[in-house]
């Protein structure tokens, strides 16, 4: 029998006192608690599925199988490619799973009641956090790093992705060519994580590579420098790593408590 969620949880979870969690819950108008304690507490409630009332109770059963993918703007002709080819492989996926998918606008800032949860690919903490602020179904972050254990986080897992590349170009340097991010923390710990990493903004950043060896995780960079360099090719979106998105949503949607919430694939 999974163990009832409790309020010290949500208290725990929520990095707050008891006190502060019985207030939201009570709406308490006369004590002054910031929007923001106020709005981490109640996406703690609904993520734990706390509320004992009924209306949150039915959160977890009133499906629409709907899923809404959320991403930062695509400013470059060669992003917009590849957030296409994230869009197409995931629509076509979830569409054997029986789910229907719609693409929120970069500009997109209101409340979304429509989908059961909000798939964010490639986008900053920043508006990770302010698409939270304004909606308390789950959100789940593709291909980017969010400090916060409350939400799913789903990327490649580099460090075996570094592995497989060392095997490819035999021990040879190589150099880790990507598209630019918005996500700061994935770029700082790409940079780290790898001796030579190249984030391409256009076309122009491309006229250098001739010859080289290089690690490529999109498509759209893959079929644009396979021709003229050795390239060792591993899609950052396959069907295992959909399966797991999936898998978290289901988790989310359920309100199950799992201890790993950082999960490389």
């Amino acid at each position: 029998m999974d163990r009832k969620v409790t309020i010290k949880d949500v208290a725990r979870e929520a990095g707050v006192s008891v006190a502060t969690v019985s207030y939201v819950v009570n709406q308490r108008t006369d004590l002054r608690i910031s929007d923001a304690t106020r709005k981490k507490v109640l996406q703690v409630i609904n993520l734990l599925n706390y509320t004992p009332n009924q209306a949150a109770k039915a959160l977890a059963t009133n499906r629409k199988n709907l899923l809404a993918v959320f991403s930062s703007p695509a400013c470059s002709i060669l992003k917009k490619a590849e957030l296409l080819n994230t869009i197409q492989f995931l629509s076509q996926f979830l569409h054997k799973k029986n789910f229907s998918l719609i693409y929120l606008e970069h500009d997109y800032n209101e409340k979304c009641e429509q989908a059961d949860a909000i798939i964010c690919y490639d986008v900053s903490s920043a508006c990770f956090r302010q698409l939270g602020d304004n909606n308390f179904i789950p959100l789940i972050a593709l291909d980017c790093m969010i400090d916060d254990p409350l939400f799913f986080q789903i990327n490649t897992d580099y460090k075996l992705l570094s592995e497989k590349a060392l095997r490819f170009f035999h021990g040879e340097p190589y150099r880790y060519v990507l598209l630019q991010t918005d996500n700061r923390e994935k770029e700082d710990f790409l940079k780290s994580m790898f001796a030579d990493t190249l984030f391409i903004n256009s076309f122009d950043d491309l006229r250098h590579l001739s010859g080289q060896n290089l690690l490529v995780t999109e498509s759209t960079l893959n079929t644009l420098l396979m021709e003229q360099n050795k390239v060792c090719f591993i899609p950052s979106l396959s069907e295992a790593k959909a399966k797991i998105v999936l898998q978290c949503i289901e988790n989310a949607i359920q309100r199950t408590l799992i201890d790993q919430h950082h999960i490389f694939v």
